[in-house]
């Protein structure tokens, strides 16, 4: 019995003398912790805000040379690359955003793929279905950039 005390008496003395220790080691996990998810946290969130900010320019550029397609005459086959090139690019980084993004950044694609011919035949239901198009996804990315913390 008196074996039992003296360990038990010693376990204390033990957590007494390194109770610092203890402290100051769950202080520093928690902190250390903490420190990579914030910093994780904000590179996810600056990531975001590169693709959306990128993406707001790249629809702004496609919105122009759509208008220069259907309006200024430019069918050429320089203006029509220059068109898929936006496309695909918004499609592509969409993923970097979010899934909503994504799915609008798709059809998106897909309206100007079904679109383009009739673009130059100056249809004017395509020419707003692509700039309906660009218009969802510009207000998806802005409810993104919103949502961000």
């Amino acid at each position: 019995m008196a074996e039992e005390r003296n360990t038990a008496s010693r376990g204390e003395g033990v957590l007494r003398r390194h109770g610092v220790a203890l402290i100051s080691l769950a202080v520093a996990l928690f902190s250390s912790s903490y420190n990579t998810w914030r910093n994780q946290t904000t590179e996810a969130h600056r990531n975001v805000r590169s693709a959306a900010f990128s993406m707001i320019e790249q629809l702004g550029e496609l919105q122009q040379l759509v208008d220069s397609r259907y309006y200024g005459g430019d069918t050429s086959d320089a203006n029509r690359i220059n068109c898929w090139g936006k496309a695909a690019l918004v499609r592509d980084m969409s993923i970097l955003v979010s899934p909503q993004t994504e799915q609008s950044a798709g059809a998106l694609f897909g309206t100007w793929q079904a679109n383009v011919d009739l673009l130059e035949k100056h249809d004017a239901h395509s020419e707003e279905a692509i700039a309906h198009a660009i218009g969802d996804v510009r207000k998806q990315v802005l409810v993104e950039l919103r949502n961000l913390n």
